[in-house]
């Protein structure tokens, strides 16, 4: 019966998102869960068990296709049979339809979502029990309301003092992707919205404010929270006078059909004492039950987390990483930058081939490489140019152009001005037309650097010596004057640098790792002599990739057992480094 509820519910799901015109979609928010995955997280939250008395409530605050609330019926079904060694048939009917209608409630900002839901719910009711269920069965358990703002939410509930869960997939919805006076409204209202915004971590502090005390919620988000700058204020408040009973962490953003997103499951108890958290490494797939396999178990002391990131890796690995990092500087105390490069805000228009446009004066064109064009080690010229609408001094500090001096830049731009000024950064934030998103503080493209990708699966620094301006997708590292770049490249591509980015960097499709400066930073690199950085950078130079790595490992110190467990950490996170 479970299977062919799922099955149904699947199918309609579907139907409900291709039937929401994509710009009405809250950028991703929508995402289809699959059934298993629900199971899971109502599992983890403790709905199948839970309480020793009294109606028990669930809330989904972002219902979408009702699949939550409809697994929530099946498994309400069985904690009613629970209830008695024998239930008539008709008893346990009313039992169920009652059951459901009291204790289940949805949210959505989409009434054809809201609508969705109540027809899941009705027909789970209605299969699991045979009746014929009245017309308005469940109508006004679902509202179509805004869960960050409406107070029509906390009247749902049926106690005062709030829901015993909340579990769902609330909308993953970016600070890009929000519209400022929604986002103003925000940062005005929830301490979670400080810095940029996710609209999940804010589902997160609005759900623990309505759930009841000793309530908890179980919310399916992407895992970056966990160790991101900007949720900060969200760990802290999790952690305030509230117990984090566990966290369930995927390795890939495959556990779902339609999304991009690596996730994790997290559960908090409103009120709870703090105990050990359970750290629960989840394979991607469902197992040949259907069910999601668990395939690490360990627990984590709440007392040692703190508004600081969350790494809640395997001890082993910890303990590594701690003997790694040492007493080395890091990278941020050898450098003066690490940052993305430029964004232009309009690539097709400032980004084109070499040599397209020779009306353009050169003055104003600089190389350009994206992060597909860098390999440990190499670029590969993508054959690129990009317009940097500024002029440099001689101690290289930049001033947007007269474009009224640059006549061949002047027409190629016009013929784009409509474009350009219909940008967020020319609308909102005023800039000049013809200027490009991003501030131009030096001649980048003149440095001395090393370049990294965004994203990648490996580590893929490279040293460039002033021919490039890295585009958005690329992240650079500016030495300070006396460093080694060659060398801080070498420890940079080695085992022991890629372990910690695996280690600490948020993991995004595929498995691939983001590359961002508050990461980066954190890096050490051991300093050495003159003579012994020369040998390093010589075997970069060279390709010597197994010598180099042993090199590296002696420079911290590795044991021969430590290097072995490096290479498999590396490996068992699918990438041998080198």
């Amino acid at each position: 019966m479970r299977e062919a509820l799922s099955t149904s519910a699947q199918t309609e799901g579907q139907r409900y998102l291709d039937s929401v015109p994509l710009e009405q979609r809250r950028a991703g928010g929508q995402v289809y869960t699959p059934p298993h995955l629900a199971d899971f997280v109502l599992e983890q939250a403790g709905f199948r068990d839970g309480t020793s008395g009294g109606l028990v409530t669930l809330l989904d605050p972002s219902c979408g296709a009702g699949v939550f609330l409809e697994r929530a019926v099946s498994l309400l079904a069985d904690r009613i049979r629970g209830t008695r060694p024998r239930w008539t048939k008709a008893a346990f009917a009313r039992a169920l339809a009652d059951g459901a209608e009291a204790s289940l409630f949805g949210v959505d900002v989409e009434e054809t979502a809201c609508a969705m839901t109540r027809d899941a719910v009705r027909r789970a009711v209605s299969e699991l029990t045979g009746l014929r269920l009245r017309g308005d069965y469940f109508r006004s358990n679902v509202v179509q309301a805004d869960f960050l703002f409406s107070d029509e939410i906390a009247r749902l509930s049926p106690s005062a003092e709030g829901f015993s869960f909340i579990v769902g997939n609330p909308p993953y919805v970016a600070a890009t992707r929000i519209d400022a006076g929604y986002k103003d409204r925000l940062r005005g209202s929830f301490e979670s919205a400080s810095g940029r915004v996710d609209l999940y971590t804010v589902f997160m502090e609005r759900s623990l404010g309505l759930l009841a005390v000793g309530g908890r919620f179980a919310l399916l988000t992407p895992d970056k929270f966990l160790i991101s700058q900007s949720a900060r204020a969200l760990r802290a408040l999790l952690l305030q006078k509230n117990a984090l009973i566990s966290v369930a962490r995927f390795r890939s953003h495959k556990i779902f059909d339609d999304a991009a997103t690596v996730p994790c499951v997290t559960v908090v108890e409103r009120g709870g004492r703090a105990r050990d958290v359970a750290i629960l490494e989840c394979a991607d797939r469902p197992d040949e039950d259907g069910r999601v396999s668990i395939v690490e178990r360990r627990k984590v002391n709440q007392g040692t987390l703190s508004s600081r990131p969350w790494h809640v890796h395997a001890l082993d690995r910890h303990e590594l990483a701690r003997k790694l990092q040492g007493a080395h500087p890091t990278l941020e105390h050898l450098t003066m930058r690490i940052s993305a490069g430029p964004a232009t805000g309009r690539d097709g228009v400032f980004v084109f081939p070499r040599g397209a446009h020779p009306e353009i004066e050169r003055s104003l064109l600089r190389h350009a490489v994206r992060g597909r064009d860098l390999a440990a080690f190499r670029i590969d010229d993508p054959g690129l140019d990009v317009l940097v609408p500024f002029t440099f001094d001689a101690a290289g500090n930049s001033t947007l152009v007269d474009i009224a001096k640059f006549p061949g830049a002047r027409r190629y731009l016009q013929r784009h001005r409509a474009e350009l000024e219909a940008r967020h950064c020319v609308r909102v934030w005023e800039k000049r037309w013809f200027d490009i998103h991003d501030q131009m503080p030096i001649d980048l493209a003149r440095q001395t650097k090393i370049l990294v990708p965004d994203v990648a699966n490996s580590n893929r620094f490279v040293v460039d010596r002033g021919g490039f301006l890295p585009l958005h997708s690329v992240y650079y590292v500016l030495p300070r004057h006396g460093i080694n770049v060659d060398y801080l490249c070498a420890i940079l591509n080695s085992r022991v640098a890629r372990f910690l980015v695996s280690l600490f960097s948020p993991v995004v499709k595929d498995g691939f790792n983001r590359y961002r400066q508050q990461f980066l930073a954190t890096l050490p690199v051991p300093l050495v002599s003159t003579d012994h950085a020369d040998e390093i950078a010589a075997l970069a130079r060279d390709g010597h990739s197994a010598e180099l790595d042993a090199r590296v490992a002696r420079l911290f110190k590795l044991t021969m057992a430590q290097y072995l467990a490096l290479d498999a950490h590396n490996r068992a996170d699918g990438d041998v480094g080198g």
